[in-house]
């Protein structure tokens, strides 16, 4: 991107109820960023390019867009807790270098991987996300031997370098980077989203589909076996409602039957059937949302478990709702005009506090 013209990231707090503005940052992005794809670049180097590399949904679309996914812990872990800074990947088209680093509010950017002296390997660092103190930025990358690795640096005036952990890449290609769990670990999987108490993270396994396992360590996520995978062959898990109960939307694979058509569900991981594929639904819940043929996209589960911020798309029309995580609720839309515009179409909901 030309220096002239740099991207930025604007992030809006809005209250939940009055839907008030309560707060606007911005980020004024380096130009060495990775923002978009780049060619040659294979695997996405950051989380950044799903926040803002063309991934806005389309209207009328009948398709997944790369930002109805988006929300989450992945796409929230770019910023600190308090939003004054956002983790960033940057190139140098000369050498092929890829460091990590982060950008304040004022502009300033912080580059975490500096230059190396001697005879050493070009830096591959990659998928930056910020730890939930703010105190470090965890990242990946693959040494000279083929092996990968999750690491982290921190922000003090040395930026000292930790490895979390090394080994074989997945099979399937590059997965992204979360963190989660206490103590904190990072780990690579497909659309991970960790439960409320970060013992366990649902995900798109390597070469083993969606599964629900428990996180012990940091590394590349394997399946705890045949009863961790989700039979519910319709399930998109979209987060947890709390640490036994999953949010599923609609797979695009998959092609639902009333009532789960065009619906949101719960999944009771607890009750799933090991190999059972014939009962698969029997851990699924009632659906959410009243029989329509809009289509309903996730955005945010609030901090309780109590309410879902969803998108509903109908023809050309993109509209916010809410609705309690009961069966039977009637969602109620959001209404004032500015956040309904932003919660609406567009903007990529990172989190509900």
């Amino acid at each position: 991107m030309p220096a002239s013209r740099p991207a930025k990231v604007w992030v809006e707090g809005f209250e939940p109820g009055s839907w008030k503005k309560v707060a606007s940052v911005e980020f004024t992005v380096p130009a060495t960023a990775v923002v978009g794809s780049r060619p040659g670049a294979g695997a996405k180097l950051s989380a950044l390019q799903e926040l803002c590399a063309g991934n806005f949904p389309t209207s009328g679309s009948s398709n997944d867009n790369a930002s109805d996914n988006a929300f989450g812990p992945r796409v929230r872990q770019l910023f600190d807790h308090d939003f004054s800074r956002l983790a960033v990947v940057t190139t140098d088209d000369k050498t092929g270098a890829s460091h990590v680093g982060y950008v304040d509010r004022k502009g300033n950017f912080t580059d975490l991987t500096g230059t190396s002296s001697g005879f050493a390997s070009t830096p591959q660092e990659k998928d930056a996300l910020f730890a939930p103190d703010g105190g470090s930025v965890w990242f990946t990358y693959r040494d000279p031997s083929g092996q990968d690795h999750i690491a982290s640096r921190d922000l003090t005036s040395d930026h000292r370098l930790t490895e979390q952990w090394s080994g074989s890449p997945a099979g399937f290609g590059d997965l992204g980077l979360t963190l989660g769990g206490s103590p904190l670990h990072g780990v690579t999987g497909g659309s991970v989203y960790f439960s409320p108490d970060g013992k366990r993270a649902v995900a798109y396994v390597d070469g083993e589909g969606q599964n629900v396992v428990t996180v012990t360590s940091s590394g590349l996520l394997k399946a705890d076996g045949s009863a961790s995978q989700i039979k519910d062959m319709d399930c998109r898990p979209s987060g947890w409602i709390d640490n036994h109960t999953l949010l599923c939307a609609p797979t695009k694979i998959g092609s639902p039957k009333p009532p789960y058509q065009n619906n949101l569900w719960t999944l009771d991981v607890d009750r799933m059937h090991p190999n059972d594929y014939d009962n698969a639904m029997d851990a699924a819940g009632p659906v959410l949302l009243p029989a329509t043929d809009r289509k309903n996209i996730p955005q945010a589960i609030s901090a309780d478990g109590k309410k879902l911020l969803f998108r509903s798309v109908q023809g050309n029309q993109e509209t916010a709702f809410v609705t309690d995580l009961s069966p039977g609720a009637q969602p109620q839309q959001v209404t004032p005009q500015e956040a309904a515009t932003a919660l609406g179409y567009g903007d990529v909901v990172l989190e509900w506090r």
